[in-house]
C-alpha cells in the first residue's frame, strides 16, 4: 500500500511505501495527504519510490 506526502513549504509531493515514514522535506516532516489527490494529476501510473505526484513541468509523462 502506498501513501502520499506534501511538503507545506514548497509543495513537492511524493508517493512511498506505507511502510516507511513520513518523509522531511525543508527540515520538516512532510504531512500525509489523501492519495487520490495525487492520483488526479494524471500521473497514477507508474509511480513508484519517492517520485513526485506533480514535477511541475507541464509535461505528462
Amino acid at each position: 500500500m502506498k501513501k502520499a506526502y506534501r511538503c507545506k513549504d514548497c509543495g513537492n509531493e511524493v508517493v512511498q511505501d506505507s511502510t516507511k515514514k513520513a518523509p522531511d522535506c525543508c527540515g520538516e516532516t512532510m504531512k500525509e495527504i489523501p492519495l487520490e489527490a495525487c492520483r488526479g494529476s494524471g500521473q497514477e501510473s507508474g509511480l513508484t519510490g519517492e517520485e513526485p505526484c506533480e514535477d511541475f513541468t507541464g509535461k505528462q509523462s
